[in-house]
């Protein structure tokens, strides 16, 4: 499921990529969409986006050209998404819209280029969209944008009976304290915190509550490393920002990518794993502490992308043996690795299908 740096990554490519973009015309849903058609009749307009936690808003606003005048204010709307287990934004030619598009942008008709679409795609169609509204209020600040008000509204609310008699790692997943931040996410920071996944969330935070928003430089310039769990939400998400991408949910970790080798814990096989009481796998080092479920599972790592499988097989003479390597892609990411498009950094190297290959 994307995360809070999957879908400022999202907002940041929106923004690079429309940018001078005119866009014009019906915006386009799909058939088998359940989210609402969005009416906007203007003949021009421009597109920006923003992110906060695990939503993000295009921004619609009317555009007039510089010759043209205009006596009223430029119409705005609004549209808050939620990109559920898959949703991601691609910008495609009109004539190589992915499959799993489900709300569509065209750029005006200009005789010197051709017309591009803004796509949001979502093969799994768990993604929402609502015009107009404001950002989930059941959702708290952003770690990455708005930091400080981040953790005053965790330090402020510590007697909420959200945070009594529960786990850590479970407390670390409600979004309306800790907007973004999910699955590989509370692993890291756990991790990195040398905090036990089922310790108490009331009594781990309580020892961070009166430390400093920051850490502390020394004389030198360095910062020491940090455990407080609450800076380490802000700092692991920046962190992301600065790969060439975060976790990809159509292929999984990238071998050898830049996110793989900055994860820790999330799947590594060397940790320990254990579900929640919500069923999620939380990945850990050392012991769990004392509020794990009385039934909890061991959960291993799977890998989505693909499955690497050493073929020796003999040679006629009976000395020489060669090793294959044997490719089993699923039969969704075989569809989505076939469409031309530009996309978000998140998905920026996806798999490309290659058969059955000799070393």
């Amino acid at each position: 499921m994307p995360e809070g740096p999957e879908l400022h990554l999202s907002s940041l490519f929106i923004n690079d990529s429309v940018k001078g973009l005119i866009f014009s015309g019906e915006i386009h849903k799909s058939d088998v969409s359940k989210n609402p058609t969005i009416k906007w009749d203007v003949p021009f307009y421009t597109i920006t986006a923003e992110s906060r936690g695990k939503e993000m808003k295009l921004w619609l606003e009317e555009y007039t050209p510089k010759e043209g005048t205009q006596a009223m204010p430029p119409q705005k709307i609004s549209i808050l998404f939620r990109f559920g287990m898959s949703g991601c934004f691609k910008l495609s030619s009109v004539d190589e819209i992915p499959k799993h598009s489900h709300l569509r942008f065209f750029t005006a008709k200009n005789n010197a280029d051709t017309i591009q679409v803004l796509n949001f795609v979502d093969f799994r169609r768990f993604g929402k969209w609502e015009v107009n509204v404001d950002w989930g209020s059941d959702r708290g600040p952003c770690p990455i944008t708005d930091y400080e008000n981040f953790r005053h509204n965790i330090v402020n609310n510590l007697e909420n009976p959200a945070f009594k008699n529960k786990a850590i790692c479970e407390v670390l997943l409600n979004q309306k304290y800790f907007n973004g931040i999910g699955n590989y996410l509370r692993a890291e920071i756990l991790f990195r915190s040398k905090i036990a996944p089922f310790d108490d969330a009331y009594n781990v935070l309580c020892d961070w509550k009166h430390a400093a928003f920051y850490p502390i430089k020394t004389e030198n310039g360095a910062a020491p490393s940090n455990q407080d769990p609450l800076y380490l939400c802000h700092a692991i998400c920046s962190e992301v920002l600065k790969l060439s991408g975060g976790y990809d949910v159509e292929t999984g970790l990238k071998e050898n990518g830049s996110f793989e080798k900055w994860l820790q814990c999330y799947q590594n096989p060397h940790m320990k794993s254990l579900t929640d009481r919500n069923k999620r796998t939380i990945w850990f080092d050392g012991e769990p502490g004392p509020l794990v479920p009385n039934d909890s599972n061991i959960r291993r790592p799977k890998t989505k992308r693909r499955i690497v499988e050493n073929v020796v097989e003999k040679s006629v003479t009976g000395v020489k043996a060669r090793k294959r390597n044997v490719v089993t892609e699923s039969t969704e990411l075989q569809a989505s690795s076939r469409i031309p498009t530009r996309r978000s950094p998140r998905f920026a190297h996806v798999l490309e299908l290659k058969g059955e290959q000799t070393l």
